[in-house]
């Protein structure tokens, strides 16, 4: 196995507490009980995240606000441990489809953030809805305002269950090229696929022409869930699959412009049994001859310079 890095930046982790904020989708599911630094800390015993950012859980849109009221209470009076540092950046919910009236709600998410707000995130993978909604005037001129409270913006499609998604984004880019953006999940590509096959080839070609708008970010993370066949995969076969995949969002992207995100407690979803132990190992193997500056950038530094978490507000 490829070298555990010293220590890491988490760049997308979700926690929750649904007694205290209501997310509607874990009603009735494994999920529906507490996730957060406890848990996390055990799964993640074989490394040192020495910082991770928190990012929006789908929560009911009344609770929002809830949300990122409850995980700034959460994060401050965290313990730093030797296993997990804490939670040095938040990534919340905001409504940019209401345009200029996004305002008010930016305003009062900085007010009850305490500084940690880094970013937000308007979730775009669900395949009930039109992927050209992201084109709205209303929704790109909210996403423009992000540029007056110094915020990022996360893009969450799923190119695996729906493939149209992907083309929009690089349109709504273009038209806000004073933000910041970071593709989630490498856009959730289809795992299942290979090099030559059509989902890949298209996945690969939506990738390049997004990572040529020296804006936009992308996380490696949340693989393990994209894999839909329920044949059943062994840790190294997994990794074989995926070595294609890491290889695009490196070439796409560049090594200044890709960071590590473990995605729990969802990667846990895994058809093959796979925990973020497994997918840190993975990953570790699939760059083990990528440069120290490399593999540094990628788990710490691009992290953290995207998302600002080495100074406040």
């Amino acid at each position: 196995m490829g070298p555990i890095p010293e220590s890491i930046v988490d760049a997308h982790v979700h926690f929750w507490h649904p007694e205290k904020v209501n997310v509607s989708w874990l009603k009735g599911s494994a999920f529906d009980t507490n996730k957060d630094a406890i848990e996390y800390s055990e799964k993640i015993k074989i490394a040192h995240v020495e910082k991770a950012v928190y990012v929006e859980t789908d929560v009911d849109c009344y609770h929002g606000l809830v949300e990122a009221d409850w995980i700034t209470q959460y994060a401050e009076q965290l313990q730093s441990t030797e296993v997990f540092g804490g939670i040095a950046g938040i990534v919340a919910f905001a409504p940019v489809h209401q345009g200029d009236l996004v305002d008010g709600y930016l305003r009062t998410l900085m007010r009850i953030t305490n500084s940690r707000l880094k970013g937000v995130r308007y979730l775009l993978q669900d395949p009930a809805q039109d992927p050209k909604r992201i084109l709205h005037s209303d929704f790109v001129r909210g996403v423009q305002r992000l540029e007056l409270y110094n915020l990022s913006f996360d893009l969450n499609i799923s190119c695996n269950d729906d493939p149209q998604q992907f083309p929009p984004l690089k349109i709504l880019v273009a038209q806000c090229p004073r933000v910041q953006f970071v593709l989630d999940h490498m856009g959730k590509p289809p795992c299942d696929s290979q090099p030559g096959e059509e989902r890949f080839e298209f996945w690969k070609e939506q990738m390049h022409g997004l990572g040529k708008m020296d804006n936009v970010y992308c996380k490696v993370s949340g693989l393990l869930t994209e894999f839909k066949a329920d044949d059943h995969k062994t840790q190294s076969q997994v990794e074989q699959l995926l070595k294609p995949f890491i290889q695009v969002a490196k070439d796409a992207f560049g090594i200044d412009r890709i960071m590590f995100g473990g995605d729990w407690p969802i990667c846990e979803l895994s058809k093959h049994n796979l925990k973020w132990q497994q997918w840190l190992e993975i990953i570790c193997n699939i760059v083990s001859n990528w440069t120290e500056e490399e593999k540094d950038k990628l788990f710490v530094r691009n992290a953290t310079h995207f998302y600002k978490l080495n100074h406040t507000k």
